[in-house]
């Protein structure tokens, strides 16, 4: 029976029908042939074109079943992955999804024969988390997209490490903590602190502060004034209990000088405490603290408790890194967060791995130097203390017996040092 003429009202009626998705027992996966009724698809078994794709799935009926096993199985871990991601979905509903297109490769063309045998394989093979229940079989995708987990795996690293430099830190205080209470034991020293509450009542007037003078000579002055000396006195609540500190307050308030805070109260009454005096110094003692505090300055070759400097490779020395993933690698510092601690940034284990770049932050008490080989004599090393911090020298000697060495600075003089602990100088990774 020839075709309807196109755009008649037969080829828009089949058209029509031919519209959406059709019986699935009258299509043809190898001609890629929708048929409306059993009559329509008996026709297409007998015509010549499906007799000749026959011909060709018969001469290699193993490997069209592997490819369309292949695509079926590609769509829907697809359908699965962009619409539904890594939750718990019912395997028919994603079914349901994937032969809503027109196109898809049907279920009867591939080595399965139902869904619930497909799902089965998609556990076997690791590819999704297959659960059953009463409401029927459900899936959960597995990702294992090479990006996302390698950024997943990074993000976990930056935690660990973060957790980590916030431990240490708090280790560190605690230590100085530790270290100021028996430095405080030793001078004898205590610190009582007292929270208390002021009691005013509504009638009150406010409290007021106004400069004046006390005069330290003459028969109205404070009985513990000196001569020269200056004193912050405090105006009390209480009654007073001699006349000689009401004689000071008149004197305070008649003076025109360079006034001294008092603090005012309501009460007329008043009673006045010494904070604190400073003991006139003769003009040796200035002169003498005068002269060690530039001599101090002038010290160069005075040793300092920090060590860290930029360019410099370092080995991380602690274990409680990580759980000691980071134990004796070595690391690059690239910055100076202040004297004691850096951010370093990890060295690969040996030439032909890729496990470095990570980047910590670590306090000096966890890092030490790293000394090059003795038959290295092109890599340079910075001085880390003394005269010459922050210069580069060439190693002339180890005595690893005894960890020093003889180093010869750069430059044009060249100047030669002798015995040098390893403490003090280490290998440069990079130009700072």
């Amino acid at each position: 029976m020839p075709k309807a003429e196109k755009g008649s009202v037969k080829d828009i009626a089949n058209r029509m029908k031919a519209k959406g998705l059709q019986k699935l027992k009258f299509y043809c996966q190898m001609c890629q042939k929708q048929c409306r009724d059993a009559n329509g698809f008996k026709c297409h078994l007998t015509s010549e074109n499906h007799l000749r794709q026959m011909k060709i799935f018969s001469d290699n009926a193993g490997g069209i079943l592997d490819k369309y096993s292949k695509e079926f199985e590609q769509s829907y871990l697809a359908t699965l992955r962009m619409r539904h991601g890594t939750k718990q979905v019912n395997a028919n509903n994603v079914y349901q999804e994937l032969i809503a297109d027109k196109q898809h490769i049907h279920m009867n063309a591939t080595h399965w024969t139902t869904l619930t045998e497909f799902v089965q394989y998609l556990g076997k093979t690791g590819k999704c988390v297959v659960e059953e229940n009463e409401r029927g079989w459900f899936v959960t995708y597995i990702q294992r997209d090479a990006s996302i987990l390698a950024r997943q795996e990074a993000h976990q690293r930056r935690e660990a490490a973060d957790r980590a430099a916030e431990e240490a830190q708090a280790q560190r205080m605690e230590l100085q903590r530790v270290e100021a209470a028996k430095a405080m034991d030793r001078i004898g020293a205590t610190v009582n602190v007292e929270a208390t509450t002021i009691e005013r009542q509504d009638d009150d007037h406010p409290i007021k502060v106004s400069l004046g003078t006390i005069s330290t000579s003459g028969p109205k002055g404070p009985k513990t004034g000196i001569k020269g000396s200056s004193e912050v006195l405090v105006e009390g609540f209480g009654d007073a209990e001699d006349e000689e500190g009401e004689e000071t307050v008149e004197d305070a308030k008649g003076s025109s000088s360079k006034g001294i805070p008092l603090l005012r109260g309501p009460q007329p009454s008043t009673s006045y405490v010494p904070i604190s005096t400073t003991k006139k110094r003769s003009r040796d003692d200035t002169v003498n603290e005068n002269k060690a505090k530039k001599t101090k300055k002038k010290d160069p070759d005075a040793r300092k408790d920090y060590w860290l400097y930029e360019g410099i490779v370092v080995r991380v020395i602690t274990k409680n890194l990580a759980d000691g993933k980071y134990f004796r690698r070595k690391a690059i510092v690239d910055r100076l967060v202040d004297k004691y601690t850096a951010e370093v940034e990890v060295l690969n284990s040996n030439p032909g791995a890729h496990d470095g770049g990570d980047v910590l932050r670590l306090d000096q008490h966890d890092l030490e130097t790293v000394i090059p080989k003795q038959g290295d004599r092109k890599q340079k090393v910075r001085i880390l203390n003394g005269k010459y911090r922050g210069s580069k020298a060439k190693i002339e000697y180890l005595d690893k017996k005894n960890y020093q060495a003889d180093l010869r600075l750069s430059g044009e003089d060249g100047k030669f040092l002798k015995n040098v602990p390893f403490e003090d100088f280490s290998q440069i990774g990079c130009e700072s």
